[in-house]
């Protein structure tokens, strides 16, 4: 930025967990001055950042997901040099510290203030263009890394974090949690009927289906195997659920797939099985799916095309 730049020696902040801002001095909005307007209880670090033309580490706060302290570094603010130190509080708030310690001098005796700032602005324009292309590349990477190739919808590795998260979420605030778990049911016979193109062709069909029906924000669709989905269901008590697996199961049936070799009807089906937690005690995620699984296989023995369910105590 041209012309004069607010000066400050100290500069003291406090975000949540979650990387939102709870308080801050007069120091910080002069440290980001370009984001200073924008300075309001509960605004992201991620949004002051964008708005400033700072260097990469001037506001990075990842470390924190971590828990591990970060070395104190500087960095160049408005030719100053600037000293950061950053920990975590016993609550779990990130606090921020910044001092002043030093004016950069001039890149050349001879050139104005304004012609230094010109150039360091220009510069950190084109830092700033690159690492916004960056960001975005990383972001389409961690899509691609997160998402299922075939069928567009989360992969098995999204939903373990996914279903960690939740879980703990759910103990945390002594809210129910439910993972349904979906099979094709003769899926082996109608690839080798039909072809495996076909078969491609089925999956996708099934998954849009069965994310349609998937719709409210918390929740999750994934496909965790060839022919398996699983959807988890936040704050979802067992009447809520079953209803939710009855829906996908028509879903997939209306699609009216033709499957000659079902022996069940002449339709893809689904099997489906559902598993509630009501109150989470333990750190077991997992044993919620092996009792949806294990339900599922109920739905099997019953005939498939059917949905089986069941309210899961810990052990």
């Amino acid at each position: 930025m041209m012309g004069e730049q607010p000066l400050f020696s100290q500069s003291f902040a406090v975000f949540d967990a979650d990387q939102y801002l709870v308080d801050w001095t007069p120091g910080f909005a002069e440290e980001f001055a370009d984001a200073a307007p924008l300075l309001v209880q509960g605004i992201s670090a991620q949004d002051i950042f964008a708005a400033c033309l700072l260097p990469e580490r001037a506001l990075d706060l990842s470390w924190a997901a971590s828990g591990s302290k970060p070395h104190a570094f500087e960095y160049i603010n408005s030719r100053q040099t600037v000293s950061v130190t950053q920990e975590l509080s016993v609550s779990g708030c990130i606090l921020r510290f910044a001092q002043s310690t030093k004016t950069v001098p001039q890149l050349h005796p001879s050139m104005l203030d304004d012609s230094t700032e010109l150039l360091r602005s220009t510069a950190l324009q084109i830092s700033a263009s690159v690492r916004k292309q960056r960001e975005a590349e990383t972001a389409r990477l961690n899509e691609l890394a997160l998402t299922d190739g075939l069928t567009g919808v989360a992969n098995r590795r999204y939903f373990d974090e996914v279903l960690n998260k939740e879980w703990q979420r759910c103990k945390r605030s002594r809210l129910p949690l439910s993972v349904i778990f979906v099979d094709i049911d003769f899926f082996k016979r109608y690839n080798d009927y039909y072809g495996h193109n076909y078969g491609d062709v089925c999956l996708k069909s099934i998954a849009a289906a069965l994310k349609g029906c998937v719709n409210r924000p918390g929740d999750l669709l994934a496909r965790i195997g060839g022919e398996e989905f699983v959807c988890l269901l936040p704050e979802t008590d067992l009447a809520g659920s079953e209803d939710k697996a009855k829906k996908l199961e028509w879903a997939v049936r209306s699609l009216a797939i033709p499957h000659a070799k079902s022996g069940l009807v002449p339709v893809v089906t689904i099997s489906v099985g559902v598993a509630t937690v009501e109150l989470i005690n333990g750190d077991d995620a997992y044993a919620l799916v092996n009792a949806a699984d294990q339900q599922l296989y109920a739905a099997k023995a019953d005939g498939r095309g059917c949905v089986r369910s069941i309210v899961f105590r810990e052990a």
